[in-house]
């Protein structure tokens, strides 16, 4: 299979999977929000200005919508799963809620902030920096990104990614992707509730380094202003250049 069509299909279970799990979202995972990211988040809210507007890419179930509308501002969620979103219409009706991938965004200097909590694990190395640019440009001059990275497994991505060539898929190194097929297939068909550990393996997962992230965001015109690891994440909280044109 080649590459496009392989990471085409990637996304594509990942949608049905976030689908299939998503009525018992808030029952198995509830409402917590980990310490690390309630003190990014609020690095970020010190940073956006009082009252604008917010983007909660990715937003899921909107875990982190309601604390965002608590602070006083609008907020549009975006994500691809419309089971995910209904969950999210359920709790926070206040919320302007659209079916749409990261990839497609088209927002030109619409919100104040933007927001990607861990999400951006489920997207490739090809997609990233499309992504990183789609937040800048969907940020007003001054605006504030603060995303979330998957913290690198370093022990597991070797042996991760010489087990998927074995399999013959076009993967690149970063990818932890050797169970997802026999993962996916088991949580699709199953009635009963599954191991955590099952539901992680089951879904396409990409590790930039934080090097390689880092250049990413320089390249489209973000500053970092704060960042550090913390609940198994990497924080990042970044400024649009004043100057910059979308």
């Amino acid at each position: 299979m080649e590459r496009a069509e392989w990471l085409k299909k990637m996304r594509s279970m990942a949608e049905a999977l976030y689908d299939r799990f998503s009525p018992h979202y808030w029952v198995r995972y509830g409402f917590t929000v980990h310490e690390r990211h309630r003190e990014f988040l609020q690095k970020f809210l010190e940073r956006v200005t009082p009252g604008g507007a917010v983007l909660s890419a990715g937003c899921g179930a909107g875990l982190y919508d309601g604390l965002l509308l608590e602070a006083g501002h609008p907020v549009t969620g975006i994500d691809q799963s419309a089971g995910m979103l209904a969950r999210a219409r359920e709790r926070f009706p206040k919320v302007r809620y659209e079916k749409m991938g990261m990839q497609e965004m088209a927002f030109r200097a619409a919100f104040d902030g933007v927001l990607c909590m861990d999400a951006l694990e489920h997207i490739c190395p090809e997609d990233y920096p499309l992504i990183l640019r789609k937040f800048q440009e969907a940020l007003k001059p001054g605006g504030v990104l603060y995303f979330t990275v998957d913290i690198d497994p370093s022990e597991d991505l070797e042996f991760a990614y010489q087990q998927a060539k074995a399999q013959g898929l076009p993967v690149v190194y970063g990818e932890l992707v050797d169970r997802v097929d026999a993962a996916y297939a088991q949580m699709m068909t199953s009635d009963q509730p599954v191991p955590s550990e099952l539901e992680d393996a089951a879904v396409y997962h990409f590790y930039p380094s934080l090097d390689q992230v880092r250049q990413w965001i320089a390249q489209v015109g973000l500053a970092i202003e704060e960042e550090g690891a913390g609940d198994e994440y990497y924080h990042f909280v970044a400024r649009k250049k004043e100057e910059s044109v979308v």
